[in-house]
């Protein structure tokens, strides 16, 4: 029987880990990875042209992976291939899976707009999919599936540290969408043997945010402001969240994927509950502008 790693509350937020790590039986069969010991050569990224898998790309591209990359829309990158709106045709992700063969996934697709219909079918079909396309093919590379920190809902509690065993309670749709991904990925890994990892990341910042993201939308609203005096406009800013930098992420992810006895839920994040106005007070700072913050209670 092999074993999962879970990581108590934390994350990890340096090249010191943070996290406490408890082993507790998860799959009754091996947990195949068909690139073994070795390195990863190969890999699948989906959501290629959002935050959080454009520095995916990035960084395994610095550690000289070959990647493929898969998205909605159209890129100009001979590796990319766009497949379209959800769903994506299982016939042709298998064919696409089969010639790449990859040693990992990371499927990075998912959204936070739309019908809790919609939801579902972006933030869980399409993992299903790419589910269904592997075992067509009967292949087991590394599938690394974007949870979020959503699914806990109402099991966080402010300045509480929260552990992956947890019992879910999503407050909304999109919470509700990230978690039957999570169900659907750990089931595949029970009955496959495929090392499966879902990676709860909590609130990453860095560069390139998109602006649905209060952060991004600050800096947004900084940025184009036309002169060197202005105002921000922000709702409550007086909330505590725990906030990681991206590359800190992609860090962790790269650790995790090479660390065999990795596998289950993992919590990503700092352990640290930082409060929102201190940040965009930072981003004020670094702007060398002068912005009264001008607040909204409507946003």
């Amino acid at each position: 029987m092999s074993v999962a790693t879970t990581m108590i509350a934390f994350g990890s937020t340096s090249d010191v880990p943070t996290t406490l790590l408890s082993r507790n039986p998860c799959l009754n069969t091996i947990a195949r990875c068909s690139w073994g010991n070795e390195r990863m050569r190969r890999a699948v990224v989906t959501g290629s042209q959002g935050f959080l898998g454009s520095h995916i790309v990035k960084d395994l591209r610095r550690h000289g992976v070959h990647v493929t990359t898969l998205g909605r829309r159209p890129m100009a990158h001979e590796s990319h291939i766009a497949m379209g709106e959800a769903p994506w045709c299982l016939s042709r992700l298998t064919r696409v899976l089969e010639d790449v063969g990859p040693d990992a996934i990371f499927h990075m697709v998912g959204g936070q707009a739309g019908t809790p219909e919609e939801l579902h079918q972006l933030n869980a079909g399409v993992a299903v999919t790419i589910m269904r396309a592997l075992r067509d093919i009967q292949a087991h590379p590394l599938l690394v599936c974007c949870g979020s920190a959503a699914e806990y809902g109402a099991a966080i509690s402010d300045q509480v540290p929260i552990c992956e065993t947890a019992t879910c309670a999503p407050l909304n749709a999109y919470g509700a969408s990230k978690l039957a991904q999570t169900n659907a990925a750990l089931a595949f890994a029970e009955t496959t043997g495929t090392r499966v990892l879902v990676a709860r990341i909590f609130n990453p910042i860095g560069p390139n945010m998109p602006t649905h993201l209060a952060l991004g939308d600050f800096a947004r609203q900084i940025a184009a402001l036309p002169t060197r005096h202005g105002k921000l406009q922000a709702g409550n800013l007086h909330v505590l969240r725990d906030f990681i930098d991206i590359d800190h992420v992609v860090s962790v992810l790269w650790n995790l994927a090479h660390n065999p006895a990795a596998r289950g839920v993992v919590n990503i994040c700092s352990g640290e509950a930082t409060e929102l106005n201190e940040l965009v007070e930072t981003l004020i700072d670094v702007s060398g502008k002068d912005i009264t913050i001008e607040t909204d209670p409507k946003r």
